[in-house]
């Protein structure tokens, strides 16, 4: 992706963060990336909805080499790595004043219905997030009880953290979002024979975990 065009996905991706798909116009983004005009944007995208698709996939892109790089961290304990994703992701929404959430489900809820799209390329985007975590329960499940169906589990953690992102914008309140985190973990440590500390353990302080994450991603954890 040349520089130019990064930068319009980039300046894209803000507006559509704080307002959303549908308010943010060609215009906006031109004023945003500072574009001489609509003939300089449409050199890079045909529309506004491949401007878009090209967003979700850069979003993706982000979340995968930061977040989701946690879970792939082979010094840490499967399970361990479960719990700071799960807590560092919660701690990052926290920290950045509760703006901007999960891009995906913010995304999902406005546009599922109504553009098929973005519908098939967000479910592409919560499968692959869902293989992840998958692979990270399967490396576990050893450890797990007979029983336990890793596929079910994953998207029953992701669909949790997305619900919990969302409210987490409108209510604004730490102790809430982390107990969720916390709660999270314990169901996790229900499917596990003998549980560690680092799913039963209440929530660390946001800018522990945090640095926590950074230090085990490489960067700052992010789904925006």
């Amino acid at each position: 992706m040349s520089d130019r065009r990064t930068q319009i996905v980039d300046a894209a991706a803000n507006l559509i963060g704080q307002r959303g798909y549908a308010p943010t116009s060609i215009e906006d983004v031109i004023r945003e990336a500072g574009l001489s005009g609509k003939s300089h944007f449409y050199h890079y995208f045909k529309s506004k909805e491949e401007l878009g698709y090209a967003v979700l996939s850069r979003q993706f892109e982000r979340f995968a080499e930061r977040g989701l790089a946690i879970l792939r961290e082979p010094m840490i304990d499967p399970l361990e790595r479960l719990a700071l994703f799960i807590d560092t992701l919660v701690a990052l929404q926290i920290a950045r004043g509760f703006a901007g959430g999960s891009p995906f489900g913010s995304l999902a809820a406005e546009l599922a219905d109504a553009h098929e799209g973005f519908r098939e390329r967000i479910e592409v985007v919560f499968a692959r997030w869902s293989a992840q975590l998958q692979s990270l329960l399967w490396e576990a499940r050893p450890r797990l009880h007979d029983d336990v169906d890793t596929g079910r589990l994953a998207r029953f953690v992701i669909a949790t953290l997305e619900g919990a992102l969302l409210m987490s914008r409108v209510d604004r309140d730490p102790a809430a979002l982390q107990g969720i985190a916390h709660d999270l973990r314990r169901f996790v440590a229900m499917h596990v024979r003998e549980p560690s500390a680092a799913l039963t353990a209440p929530p660390a302080p946001v800018g522990a975990r945090a640095e926590q994450g950074e230090r085990a991603g490489g960067e700052r954890v992010t789904g925006g």
